[in-house]
């Protein structure tokens, strides 16, 4: 449940997309449900967190409906609107089908279309009926995809010599941003990077020297405009390396609910995230298991595409 004041307008046009994003349920004009889950209660501790820096107040509650009824109309209702959404996704998919035959891999608007389909799969809480019709429509649209560009800023580049064996601390459970976050600090910027877990930035720095929260609330290393830590790490240090930017892309659908940014492939990734959550209860083996996992994906990426006319070099 939150509250905003009525000006300006842009902080509530922003919390109602992001809450659009994230798949959440109005509910009886009160505030917006999410079925209970880690990652459900960091989306909102995120969006909590950007309400009140607003000037706006807002409460997080687990609760559970009193009776079976009310919990099964819930769910419904989650089914309702993402099966919804996969009918209009799927009717866009069936007409651009029906447009003049691509010759070579997919285009702008089939990708588009991939990316809104890796939302959605991200937000089907419950199984929509729709959901594998609009899987097939759009994947008939696909042929493997070329990797795009990422910028970073030069303001404020950090050096990573500064950060040589440190201890860097984030929030206990682990998922998708802090896997690829702490993979990022071990191959680019401290191989001998240690971590450790802490429930606030308090508790991070207690007893320990020289310590780096990130991915915490309030830590520097978070979500920056509208990105993933993993991309404010990117920035922060300006790294470039093959596949990152596409690797970056997943990262940030999959931890932001963003569909512009996604990638068809984002949606398995999340499941097998989820299954090291459940599998493993030692945080410490969650993240080195997680490190693990991100880098096999990353070794998996698709070949860079070269420039036409140009000839690929080896550096």
């Amino acid at each position: 449940m939150f509250q905003l004041p009525t000006r300006p307008t842009a902080a509530r046009v922003r919390t109602w997309r992001q809450l659009q994003r994230l798949g959440a349920l109005p509910v009886k004009n009160s505030g917006y449900a999410l079925p209970h889950s880690e990652a459900a209660r960091e989306d909102f501790e995120w969006l909590r967190a950007d309400i009140v820096a607003a000037g706006g107040d807002a409460m997080l509650f687990v609760a559970s409906a009193v009776d079976e009824r009310a919990d099964q109309d819930l769910r419904e209702a989650f089914r309702s609107a993402r099966h919804a959404d996969f009918v209009e996704l799927q009717k866009a998919a069936a007409k651009l089908a029906r447009g003049p035959r691509r010759q070579r891999g997919p285009s702008r608007e089939a990708q588009a279309l991939a990316d809104r389909l890796a939302h959605l799969d991200s937000i089907d809480y419950f199984g929509a009926a729709n959901g594998p019709a609009a899987r097939a429509a759009v994947g008939a649209l696909l042929q493997p995809v070329r990797e795009g560009s990422m910028t970073t800023t030069d303001d404020a580049v950090l050096k990573t010599a500064d950060f040589q064996k440190r201890t860097w601390v984030t929030r206990p459970r682990p998922g998708i941003d802090r896997f690829a976050s702490a993979w990022l600090i071990r191959r680019f910027i401290d191989p001998g990077a240690k971590f450790a877990f802490a429930d606030s930035l308090a508790a991070a720095a207690a007893g320990r020297k020289r310590a780096v929260p990130f991915d915490m609330f309030g830590a520097e290393f978070g979500h920056v405009d509208g990105g993933c830590t993993f991309e404010t790490l990117i920035a922060r240090f300006s790294i470039h390396a093959p596949g990152l930017a596409w690797l970056a892309r997943t990262v940030h659908a999959l931890d932001l609910k963003d569909g512009q940014d996604g990638m068809p492939e984002a949606a398995a990734l999340g499941r097998l995230v989820e299954g090291l959550r459940q599998l493993h209860p030692s945080d410490e083996l969650l993240l080195e298991r997680g490190i693990e996992v991100i880098e096999a994906y990353y070794r998996s990426r698709p070949p860079e595409a070269t420039p036409a006319g140009r000839k690929g070099r080896t550096r």
